[in-house]
């Protein structure tokens, strides 16, 4: 995984940054409803900028039961940021990163996510935002988080906790990619296992991508402190930039 380049970390929202500690997932009872009231099959509460859990269910055609709304306001409420998360974001943009949020959410959510992160991160891209409805499996996603960073999808690397959505998804995009897998017993490469690793391994990727140009001009000291983590006071130049 090249991330000596890296000039943007793009974060997935739950299960990664955040955490909902009581899942009640009224939204599966909805869509459930819907399908057994012969209700429209093609809505996904995360694809459509539908405000409200009582507007979708009355887009999916079923009457709205008081209980979805309850287990919902209960579920947002529940939501935490994951304990390193702050840190590991100052740290990043300390260090000159351009961070994002990119993630499949539903129109309610939001709020929530925007008020526990919104001032961490420069960039939101939710699945349910009016010019996106596209889910983060799928390119047009990683299209519109590319263009709202304005980098290239190779500076762009993408960290979250599901295989199929942020990590093979956005590698189809060409984006590099972490995945945050916090069960893995060993290391492996592309996992890590806490986002405390993350401006670890940028900052290792990128010492060594200085020393590697130092090696090659032949300046074998530079390279050597570099290695072992100790920069030598020496100016960089236009290609070390």
């Amino acid at each position: 995984m090249p991330m000596k380049a890296i000039r943007a970390v793009a974060f997935d929202c739950f299960g990664t940054l955040l955490h909902i500690r009581s899942p009640r997932n009224p939204w599966k009872a909805l869509l459930a409803e819907a399908r057994r009231k012969g209700g429209s099959l093609k809505l996904d509460p995360r694809r459509e900028p539908i405000p409200t859990i009582e507007a979708f269910a009355a887009a999916c055609g079923v009457e709205f039961r008081p209980e979805w709304g309850r287990d919902l306001d209960a579920e947002i409420a529940s939501i935490e940021v994951a304990p390193d998360a702050p840190d590991v974001l100052r740290r990043l943009r300390a260090t000159g990163f351009r961070l994002a949020l990119a993630s499949n959410l539903a129109p309610a959510y939001v709020p929530a996510v925007e008020r526990l992160l919104g001032d961490r991160v420069d960039v939101t891209c939710f699945s349910c935002d009016p010019d996106m409805r596209a889910l983060k499996r799928e390119r047009e996603f990683f299209e519109v988080l590319r263009t709202r960073l304005g980098l290239p999808a190779s500076r762009i690397l993408m960290i979250g906790d599901s295989l199929g959505s942020d990590i093979r998804g956005a590698a189809a995009a060409g984006m590099p990619t972490l995945h945050l897998a916090l069960s893995m017993a060993v290391p492996a490469p592309g996992r890590i296992r806490s986002l405390s690793e993350v401006p670890v391994l940028l900052k290792d990727a990128e010492g060594h991508e200085l020393m590697r140009r130092r090696a090659a001009r032949d300046n074998v000291d530079a390279a050597l402190h570099i290695l072992n983590r100790v920069v030598p006071d020496v100016p960089p130049d236009e290609e070390d930039e």
